[in-house]
């Protein structure tokens, strides 16, 4: 509950504020500008303090306007108030980071105003660069940078050091990079932090490694980086020696003049400027081993080279061989360091399936690159391979085995033949008497057989006449049982869960299993199903299935086949193109039965 005595209190307070209110509008307002330093290095970073004693908006000073001859790198502000006695005070303070032209002299910083007021005009010198390490004993911070070379070629990667020194503990700070029209400048590993005697006078040392690498040729400026930030100060107004304030600090580094050169009119091909290139080639089959037709091969292709990033690593292709299916796989790009260098690698990944017998050929891969070390061109390549293709003979056997009586009797006959023609005529006539008086007994044996068969096979026939339609059905109801169990086998369900995965690998192996199972003759090469079924849209689904596995899936062109995800599809079409099957088989073996021997 509020109390009178608390009433009186409130109404005081609410009295004393509308009475200074009049006095703090009635206030002029002032504008102090300072700067942290004078003299100054040409180019070099300093702070502009300016307080007012008002609280106002960085807007209503227009500093762009004012201070068009400066480059302002940042700015801050803070505000406080204070009321003492009844007397009401503002003050808004702003810092801000600039950048002094590149002229040695003097330049006059301008008064700024903020409505009617306005701050005293600054005189600012400007010293040589050559003075900057007699000026830098009066800084509390500084930086110096270093690069490897001033005369770089267009696309060629090289570090510039920048070492921070502060004569202070670090409160908190900015390094901005350096610019270079048309580069691209990326830090390169993590910050170093130790300490340096310069003239009795102990440093803290912050380095940054940065890699440039210049797209355009041409002359060009680089602005080294800058820092702006606080560092901690001992402040001697405080009894308590662990007490400390914190200053603000900016510097920045002197500007670099680099030659960019072009690239040599008489290259060719890819530009790659680098310290170091090689080209490695790995295959899954030693070359000395004998391949099968049909067989995939795997070679891994990897680019590795020292001062470049990976994306600049161009692409290596093999040529169109004949009778050799080539699917490149996606590359991976990685990149690491080792011994303060950067290292990119390109590996690539292609599969060869030989279609056809015989020698295989691959030319060996080359890659022409610049050496920037010894300004020279030099070539990286890699091995010839060759290897023997034995012929798939399973076509061969399989129409062999398809009769088997036939290639048994083959050898038998032909030496019958062979026999009889080296025995002559008279051999033959001299053989011919007993065995005609035998074949006249067997014949006659024979004869009589044949009449008793036909007569108990036409008393059969008609017993059976009414009982035609059941074997029929029953030889139906066996091949369906057979056409179900090889949609619901084991090899089937196998396929069943690879496809509903979207596993491509797993997928090509159940199916290469399932159709040998099925089939009855192996399998080598999915393309050899498709031609067995010849079937569209199974020869679309395995097409796919192979692009997907072993052919080139760039993701900026087809993001959606990075992956297989046609597990589903494929079933559906295996299923449709395996009943076609049947039933075409059917149709084959209704045509070639024999007629009825007694037709009603």
């Amino acid at each position: 509950m509020v109390t009178s005595r608390q009433l009186l209190m409130l109404a005081s307070i609410v009295v004393v504020g509308l009475l200074s209110l009049p006095q703090a509008l009635a206030e002029p307002t002032e504008v102090i500008a300072s700067v942290d330093r004078n003299p100054v290095l040409a180019g070099q970073l300093f702070n502009l303090t300016v307080t007012v004693n008002d609280d106002i908006d960085q807007d209503e000073i227009n500093v762009e306007q004012q201070l068009n001859q400066f480059r302002i790198v940042n700015s801050r502000s803070s505000r406080s108030t204070r009321v003492i006695n009844g007397d009401m005070s503002r003050t808004t303070t702003f810092v801000f980071s600039l950048q002094a032209p590149q002229q040695v002299g003097t330049v006059t910083i301008p008064a700024l105003s903020v409505g009617d007021v306005s701050s005293q005009p600054i005189e600012l010198t400007l010293l040589a660069s050559d003075q900057a390490d007699a000026l830098s004993e009066s800084q509390p911070a500084f930086i110096r940078t270093s690069v490897e070379s001033t005369q770089v070629y267009v696309q060629q990667q090289f570090k510039l050091v920048s070492r921070l020194y502060l004569a202070a503990n670090l409160h908190s700070g900015n390094l901005i990079a350096p610019e270079l029209t048309d580069a691209e400048i990326t830090q390169f590993g993590q910050d170093q932090e130790n300490y340096e005697i310069i003239d009795g006078k102990r440093y803290q040392v912050y380095q940054r490694t940065y890699l440039i690498t210049p797209q355009r040729s041409g002359q060009f400026t680089l602005n080294g980086p800058m820092f702006e930030g606080l560092i901690s100060k001992d402040s001697g107004r405080s009894i308590f020696s662990s007490m400390s304030t914190t200053e603000p600090v900016t510097a920045s580094a002197e500007p670099i003049e680099l030659l960019v050169q072009q690239i040599p009119s008489s290259w060719q091909g890819d530009w790659l400027p680098a310290d170091l290139v090689t080209l490695t080639l790995e295959t899954d089959i030693d070359p000395a081993q004998q391949l099968q037709q049909g067989q995939p091969l795997t070679l891994t292709l990897r680019t590795t080279a020292m001062g470049v990033s990976p994306d600049q690593l161009p692409a290596l292709q093999l040529p169109d061989i004949a009778g050799v299916s080539i699917y490149p796989e996606t590359p991976q790009l990685n990149q690491a360091v080792r011994n303060g260098n950067l290292i990119a690698q390109r590996s690539q990944t292609i599969a060869i399936i030989p279609r056809q017998g015989g020698t295989l050929e691959l030319p060996s891969f080359t890659l022409p690159w610049f050496n920037t070390r010894t300004q020279q061109q030099q070539v990286a390549s890699t091995d010839q391979l060759t290897f023997s293709v034995a012929m798939n003979d399973s076509a061969t056997v399989n129409e062999y085995s398809s009769n088997p009586t036939d290639v048994s009797s083959a050898p038998s006959q032909t030496s019958s033949a062979t026999e009889m023609n080296q025995q002559g005529p008279a051999a033959s006539a001299q053989s011919s008497s007993p065995n005609n008086r035998l074949w006249y007994w067997l014949a006659a044996l024979f004869a009589g057989l044949w009449v008793i068969t036909l007569s108990l096979f036409a008393s059969y026939w008609r017993r059976q006449q009414r009982q035609s339609r059941q074997p029929q059905t029953n030889a139906t109801s066996a091949t369906s049982d057979s056409d179900r169990h090889a949609l619901s086998g084991a090899l089937w369900q196998q396929l069943q869960q690879a496809c509903q995965a979207n596993q491509a690998a797993a997928t090509d192996q159940a199916l290469r299993a399932w159709a040998n199972s099925i089939l009855g003759q192996p399998i080598h090469d999915l393309t050899e199903l498709s031609r067995h079924f010849a079937h569209p849209p199974l020869t679309s689904q395995i097409n796919h299935l192979l692009s997907c596995r072993f052919g080139h899936r760039s993701v900026a062109s087809a993001p959606n086949q990075a992956t297989w995800q046609e597990g589903k599809a494929l079933l559906r079409s295996l299923q449709a193109a395996y009943k076609n099957y049947v039933k075409s088989s059917k149709t084959k073996q209704q045509q070639n039965v024999l007629p009825a021997l007694y037709p009603q």
